[in-house]
């Protein structure tokens, strides 16, 4: 009776860890699949969250109802150091290449934090930044420039055409206005900065506010698009 007991017991166990194991797989294979085509545009640890959905369903029809990626710490573009929370809707893996999917939406937040805003300027007109300072009640960040904040560049985010562009606002030195010449020659330096022809994914900026912590930027899509490929 007892042996009886024994083979029923590990049968039951071998039923029951066969499909948890077959989840565990599929989940872990959703997630790699994911984590390459994000890495195409993030570079940073990412952190893969997939709908409740059985995997083995969403593995097998090739369809994810949404995916979620997140990263405390990762290069975007001229960003050396962000905070990123994307969230992608009705991801489908199309065809037999299992590197290729579409989307149809996302929802993508960016906080880019002083420090990370010192790393992308680092100097202007031949002053290096030595920190930055934000101001949320005037929605602008203030560039340190030099030993003991000998000048500072006054900044506001904008969005023009669905990008993220900085407005210089104020220029001073050692707590005086800045001439004009130097005025402009910084504006310049500052606005006139590459920036990308396009967000990925045909993402658009939809605000950008300062916070104490930092730059808070919103970007959305509602057009169908393909992700980047994984191989």
């Amino acid at each position: 009776m007892r042996r009886r007991t024994w083979i029923a017991l590990t049968l039951a166990g071998i039923l029951v860890a066969v499909p948890v194991g077959g989840e565990l797989l599929a989940r872990s294979v959703l997630r790699d699949r994911v984590r390459a085509a994000a890495s195409r545009a993030l570079d940073g640890d990412l952190d893969i969250a997939l709908a409740s959905r059985p995997a083995l369903l969403q593995l097998a029809d090739k369809r994810l109802p949404f995916v979620e990626v997140d990263s405390a710490h990762t290069r975007l573009g001229r960003v050396p150091d962000a905070q990123v929370h994307a969230r992608l809707d009705d991801v489908h893996f199309t065809g037999g290449d299992p590197g290729r999917a579409t989307m149809a939406a996302a929802r993508v937040t960016v906080l880019i934090p002083p420090s990370a805003v010192a790393g992308m300027v680092r100097d202007v007109g031949g002053m290096p930044v030595a920190g930055v300072r934000t101001d949320p009640r005037t929605d602008t960040m203030t560039l340190l420039m030099g030993q003991a904040g000998l000048g500072s560049v006054t900044l506001r985010p904008e969005i023009k055409d669905g990008r993220v562009r900085t407005t210089v606002t104020s220029v001073e030195i050692m707590g005086r206005t800045a001439p004009d010449a130097m005025t402009d020659r910084i504006r310049h330096a500052v606005e006139g900065r590459a920036e990308p022809q396009a967000y990925p994914v045909g993402l658009e900026a939809t605000s950008a506010r300062v916070e104490d912590d930092g730059i808070h930027v919103r970007l959305a899509t509602d057009s169908p698009a393909t992700l980047p490929r994984t191989g």
